[in-house]
């Protein structure tokens, strides 16, 4: 009975104050520096979770909106542990158009449909779009430790970009973000990324930053994946018999 109580208290606490930096700080706790590629940097909000909970990692920030890259540019301007790429990441190299929003954190390669926020305009730009599998190998990353993407829809467009990476187990998180309601064309769905992922032994966290319409329809969230090496260790930590936790 006890233990039952003690159960729902911890849930209760755990559902109420989840942190998705303070999960990824505790499934990497013995790693105290590696690297973390930000794809979708926007204005470096994330840059500076980031910097917070990791603050001897390596930072490696896309952003393919030149507004967004410049501010970037002086925001981070005194920190040797930032790099900032005025690129777009997807599936090849090659020029694709960005569609540009009102709100810039919008901005994506993908047509924006109906249901879409502040495309009235219809303005885009052409930016160049390179893989992670080459970018990694120009630049001698062997491995990477959390690889973030909130990139309106091209999410999987990434991660087929970095196949080598994924197959050899070389990403240890995942942070990505998902669409329920999908709000361009083409947008690949959450599911679809989850299936991808598990073709090369990434497994699904947990959620975050759940966002709901007005009826309740789940709309978008943030999630976390784990590469093998550790899922290893979280059953090595919690076991893996029943109730075990992990």
């Amino acid at each position: 009975f006890f233990w039952k109580i003690k159960e729902k208290l911890l849930w209760f606490i755990r559902n109420n104050s989840r942190d998705a930096y303070k999960d990824q700080r505790k499934l990497l706790k013995n790693v105290e520096s590696g690297i973390i590629i930000d794809v979708g940097a926007y204005i470096g909000n994330t840059v500076k979770s980031y910097q917070n909970y990791f603050p001897r990692y390596k930072i490696f920030c896309f952003e393919p909106f030149l507004e967004s890259y410049y501010y970037l540019n002086n925001r981070f301007s005194n920190d040797s542990n930032i790099s900032i790429f005025n690129k777009a990441i997807g599936c090849k190299d090659e020029t694709r158009k960005l569609y540009l929003s009102n709100f810039p954190n919008l901005n994506s390669l993908h047509k924006p449909k109906a249901r879409s926020w502040g495309f009235n305009d219809d303005k885009s730009v052409v930016v160049e779009t390179i893989t992670l599998d080459d970018f990694c190998s120009k630049n001698n990353i062997k491995h990477i430790d959390i690889l973030k993407l909130d990139v309106q829809g091209s999410e999987l467009d990434v991660l087929k970009g970095c196949k080598t990476i994924l197959e050899g187990g070389q990403i240890s998180l995942i942070y990505i973000e998902w669409q329920v309601v999908p709000l361009y064309e083409n947008h690949h769905k959450y599911y679809k990324i989850a299936e991808f992922l598990g073709n090369y032994n990434y497994q699904f966290f947990n959620i975050y930053n759940i966002n709901e319409a007005r009826s309740g329809q789940l709309r978008w969230a943030d999630a976390i994946y784990t590469s093998k090496r550790i899922r290893d260790k979280m059953i090595d930590q919690f076991g893996e018999g029943t109730g075990s936790g992990w």
